[in-house]
């Protein structure tokens, strides 16, 4: 591949402004898929990356496995141990939407989970 032939892969980084709106349509997308929301939602415009948070439940998890379905990607899970020594499962899901980069994630106790 010549250079100039890479350069149709190069996108510029987004404006916040720019980075708000691939999300609102990233969340119609998803309204318009019945996916569960997310509780909360963080831009990142130094890494071009968007976060949806997911409340710590059982029924996130399975909100994970239906984003990864419709936008691709595999849900991930670690264990995770929290200062106070609870024991939670990080799960994500990352894909690519319009230049982003985009997690959806939620901490579960684990012992939450062993019913999923």
């Amino acid at each position: 591949m010549t250079a100039t032939g890479a350069s149709e892969y190069i996108t510029k980084p987004q404006t916040l402004t720019e980075m708000t709106m691939t999300l609102v349509d990233l969340l119609n997308r998803a309204d318009n898929s019945n996916l569960p929301a997310p509780a909360h939602v963080t831009l990142y415009q130094r890494w071009q990356e968007a976060r949806l948070g997911f409340r710590g439940d059982p029924d996130s998890f399975h909100a994970l496995a239906d984003w990864a379905t419709r936008f691709g990607g595999t849900v991930t899970a670690e264990p995770y141990t929290r200062d106070d020594g609870e024991q939670s499962i990080d799960c994500q899901v990352k894909f690519p939407f319009v230049g982003l980069t985009v997690e959806v994630y939620a901490m579960i106790p684990a012992d939450q989970l062993s019913s999923t």
